[in-house]
């Protein structure tokens, strides 16, 4: 995956969201989430990140995941979930699967704070 040029489409950053947070994961690699959600699913959203292609197949693959499912089901979506979208295999690489979705839930948790149900 790290051969990867091309950028995923919904890699960007977002005016307005509902939820949004960055996080910087061990490897140095820093990770956006920006969530729009409405009646309670995420009927939008987008990453960015200053990673490796790793990186951002994970980030393009946890907000395909998150995409059209309830907050309860997204804080669901785990690092193997992520992984396996992605097709992230290497040992080496594997932690660029749990960047995104720390990133993801902490997105969550600031929307939850915004609208007052967290």
């Amino acid at each position: 995956m790290s051969g990867e040029t091309s950028e995923p489409g919904n890699m960007g950053r977002m005016n307005d969201p509902d939820g949004s947070a960055w996080v910087t994961g061990l490897c140095g690699d820093t990770m956006e989430m920006y969530l729009v959600i409405e009646n309670g699913t995420v009927t939008d959203a987008t990453f960015f990140t200053d990673g490796c292609g790793s990186s951002r197949a994970c980030g393009a693959a946890a907000v395909a995941l998150a995409k059209g499912k309830t907050v309860e089901e997204v804080l669901r979506i785990s690092p193997a979930d992520v992984a396996d979208v992605a097709g992230v295999t290497s040992g080496n690489d594997i932690h660029c699967a749990i960047l995104p979705v720390s990133t993801l839930h902490r997105a969550l948790a600031d929307y939850l704070v915004r609208s007052g149900r967290g």
